[in-house]
Formats: C-alpha cells, sequence, structure tokens
C-alpha cells in the first residue's frame, strides 16, 4: 500500500504502484492508493501514456462501480490520445469503507466526494497531465456526472480552466424513485435519520443479490449483455468490490445535492464546455433533469439518444459508435478552438 504522503509532481513518476494490470491495448496500468485528508485512502489507475499523446482523461465511475468496469471506455479514449486516470470513491470499489457491513452505500453528504476530487486532482491528476502534456477532460457517469456537476460549480470562479472539456453520461440530478413520490422518500430518508439509523440500508434496500448477475432483457442499465457482464462478472469473481444498497443518509444526501442543482449552484457561471449524453427512457435516473441543468449552465450541449438505456457508454455497438462519433466531434471543436458559447444549453435529439 501507499503511504499518506501526497505526490508532488516530480515525484508522481518515480512512486512505486501497489499492483500493475495488463491491458490488452495500451499496456500496464498502475494502481495506487492515495490518502484523504481525513485519511480514508482511495484506489486510483492510471494508464500508460498512448503512442500520440492528446491529454490527460479522468474517468469518474457510478455508484456501486470500480475501476475495472471501465477498461473498455479507458481504451476508447487511449485510442483517442488520452491518457486515462480513474479512481475507486470511498465506500466503493477497493477504497476504505469504514462500516462493518462494507456493502451499504454510506454518504452523508456528497460535498465529501467533491472534496476527494479535488484531492484526487491534486494528488494524481495534475502530476500526471503535467508529465503527459495537454489539456485534461473529465469523463463522468450517473453519480460520478452529478460530482462532477458539484465540483464544476464549486470551481467556477476560482478554477475554471480545471477541465478543457467534461463529457457527462446519464448524470445523477435526480434518480428515479418509483413508485414512490419524491416527498415520501425524502420523508422516509428524514425519519431514519431522525431514528439515529443514518447509516443503516433504507426502506427496500440490501446486500447485492447475486441473482443480478444473471443477465434480463428488461435490466433498467444495457441491452448489451457482453457489458451488462463487465459489471456483474467482476462482482461473482471478487465478492470484496461489491456493492449493495443505499443508507438512509446516502438518499437524504442525494436529495440534498438534487436540490441544491435545482435553486443553489452558480450553474450559469460555469463556463467549461459540458456535453452531456442522455437517455430519454432512463429508469434510473430522471432524464428531464438533464433538460433543466443544461439550460442553467453556461456552456453546455446536450445529446439524447432514444432506445438507450442508462449506460449510454456501455450500450449496445448500434448506440455506443453514436455516442463515441459525438463525443470526437465535440472534442474536435472544442479543444481546437476552446471557445465560450453563449450562456445556456442546446438540445439535440
Amino acid at each position: 500500500m501507499a503511504d499518506d504522503a501526497a505526490w508532488t509532481a516530480s515525484e508522481f513518476a518515480a512512486k512505486p504502484a501497489d499492483e500493475t494490470v495488463a491491458s490488452p491495448v495500451s499496456g500496464s496500468v498502475e494502481m495506487r492508493f492515495v490518502a484523504m485528508p481525513d485519511g480514508a485512502r482511495l484506489r486510483v489507475a492510471v494508464w500508460p501514456v498512448p503512442e500520440q499523446v492528446r491529454g490527460t482523461a479522468l474517468v469518474l465511475t457510478g455508484r456501486a462501480e470500480f475501476i475495472e468496469k471501465y477498461a473498455e471506455t479507458a481504451e476508447a479514449l487511449a485510442a483517442r490520445g488520452f491518457r486515462v486516470v480513474a479512481l475507486d470513491w470511498r465506500n466503493q470499489g477497493l477504497s476504505d469503507r469504514p462500516l462493518p457491513n462494507r456493502q451499504v452505500h454510506h454518504l452523508t453528504d456528497f460535498a465529501t466526494l467533491v472534496d476527494d476530487l479535488d484531492e484526487v486532482h491534486r494528488q494524481v491528476v495534475a502530476p500526471v497531465a503535467a508529465q503527459t502534456g495537454g489539456p485534461v477532460i473529465l469523463l463522468a457517469h450517473s453519480m460520478g456526472g452529478l460530482v462532477a456537476t458539484l465540483a464544476l460549480a464549486r470551481h467556477a470562479d476560482d478554477d475554471p480552466d480545471r477541465y478543457a472539456a467534461v463529457l457527462l453520461s446519464a448524470p445523477m440530478y435526480a434518480i428515479h424513485s418509483g413508485p414512490l413520490p419524491r416527498w415520501l422518500v425524502r420523508a422516509l430518508a428524514s425519519l431514519g435519520l431522525a431514528c439515529g439509523l443514518g447509516a443503516r440500508y433504507a426502506l427496500g434496500q440490501g446486500d447485492y443479490d447475486p441473482a443480478e448477475g444473471r443477465f434480463s432483457p428488461d435490466n433498467k442499465i444495457t441491452a448489451d449483455p457482453k457489458r451488462y457482464a463487465a459489471f456483474h462478472g467482476p462482482y461473482a469473481e471478487r465478492p470484496e468490490l461489491r456493492v449493495g444498497g443505499v443508507s438512509f443518509a446516502w438518499v437524504a444526501a442525494a436529495l440534498d445535492a438534487e436540490d441544491a442543482l435545482r435553486h443553489n449552484l452558480p450553474l450559469e457561471r460555469v463556463r467549461t464546455p459540458v456535453l452531456l449524453l442522455s437517455a430519454p427512457e432512463d429508469r434510473v435516473v430522471r432524464a428531464e433533469a438533464h433538460r433543466a441543468v443544461v439550460a442553467r449552465l453556461g456552456n453546455a450541449h446536450l445529446i439524447e439518444y432514444p432506445g438507450a438505456r442508462h449506460e449510454v457508454l456501455m450500450e449496445c455497438d448500434a448506440i455506443r459508435d453514436r455516442v463515441w462519433v459525438d463525443i470526437e466531434a465535440f472534442l474536435d471543436k472544442t479543444l481546437q478552438h476552446n471557445t465560450l458559447a453563449p450562456a445556456g444549453g442546446s438540445v439535440v435529439g
């Protein structure tokens, strides 16, 4: 394991990896652990420098996910000239999980994950980018997309150029709470907190069920069986990766973050170019929230993929290929010109 010292730009290249994993396309991927100010340790992966260097890409996973699930996405970025960095959020993957039941996905405030993102940027992303050259882009899915947006709002004034471009895949701006109405979900979460059950599973939540590993054509995630297995296969082989449902506190924190996006955060001051990829029929998050946030972000563009499920980056080839064409066009335009668009986003169906 790594020690608790932060990596400086000059020290990064000499820091030994905790683990090296073979990649079929881009060589060896280094896995390292970095310490957060509160002592929690997060697992971080760093891909090698691609042959044709364009910049650095930071990949932020969704809830309950882990670095290995994004191998195909990382290879797609590497093939386009980006050196990739990815991390396991606290309480998932192989990062620290403090609760006795490691499967309870617990969080009291999404600002904690924004703090973690800032620290990973300082300790890892900035040194990697300095070593690699070129701009830094960010690609984030679902819960990671929420954290990325909160970070953009936090740094809209003090560090607006941290990322040259941001790609958001079905960001978790509003969770699908059905069949319960949102007000009832909020009331139940508040009741759980009031009863001192914040770190316990919320109603209807529990440990990961291995039966979920069997592909169902009606699943909410993807129509592609092989990409569905990219999540559930490692869960079967490595039980330490498993994450179950969410705690009462996690639900309350997610609703608080949703309220902040709706009412409080200065999204209009975010000038970073953003491309938001959305599935109109998404059954994990509410796609209408994507339109609302894009309309407020200062430099955002939304593309919708009818027929896609929640994970547009891991959908069947017919959809995924279109997604990557759109990403390439956005990056070609953004990284070449890097100009500011008028306030307010645009939507393409």
